[in-house]
C-alpha cells in the first residue's frame, strides 16, 4: 500500500502504528494533502472470516463517525488473484460476526488493485472526485 500512495497521484504520507498500549488503534495512519488524518484497519483472510479482536471492533465503533476503515486483501486460492476490499468502520461488528457475506463493501476490486480509488473513498476531496 505504501508503494501505490508513491505512485498515487495524490500526495499522501502512509504511516504504520505500532501500538502496544492502545489496544485497537488501528494500523495505519494517512495524512492527506488537506492535513486530514484518516485510519485503516489492515487486514488479509483466506475465507469469509474477519479476525477483528474485540477491542479493535470496540474501537472502530466508537469512531465510526470519523474517517476510519477497514481494509482487507482476501486470498481464497493461492493460484486466484487477490481482491481488496474496503469497508467502513461501522461494518465492524457485522465483519466480526458474520464474516464479509454479511456485509456489501463500499468498494471491491480483484488484482491489480485500483489503489486511486481505494485513496480517494478513504480520503475524498472534491478536486479528485470530480476531476
Amino acid at each position: 500500500m505504501k508503494e501505490a500512495a508513491q505512485r498515487s497521484r495524490r500526495k499522501l504520507l502512509l504511516t504504520r502504528i505500532e501500538n502496544y498500549i492502545g489496544a485497537g488503534i488501528p494500523d495505519l495512519m494517512i495524512c492527506d494533502e488537506l492535513g486530514n488524518y484518516h485510519l485503516v484497519e489492515l487486514k488479509y483472510i483466506t475465507g469469509n472470516v474477519v479476525t477483528l479482536r474485540p477491542a479493535q471492533v470496540a474501537w472502530l465503533s466508537r469512531h465510526q463517525h470519523s474517517s476510519c476503515w477497514i481494509l482487507i486483501k482476501r486470498q481464497t486460492k493461492a493460484t486466484e488473484p487477490a481482491e481488496c476490499l474496503l469497508y467502513p468502520a461501522s461494518a465492524a461488528v457485522d465483519l466480526k460476526m458474520d464474516g464479509i457475506e454479511s456485509v456489501e463493501p463500499l468498494f471491491r476490486c480483484p488484482q491489480p488493485f485500483h489503489w486511486d480509488t481505494i485513496f480517494d473513498l478513504i480520503s475524498p476531496t472534491e478536486s479528485h472526485i470530480c476531476g
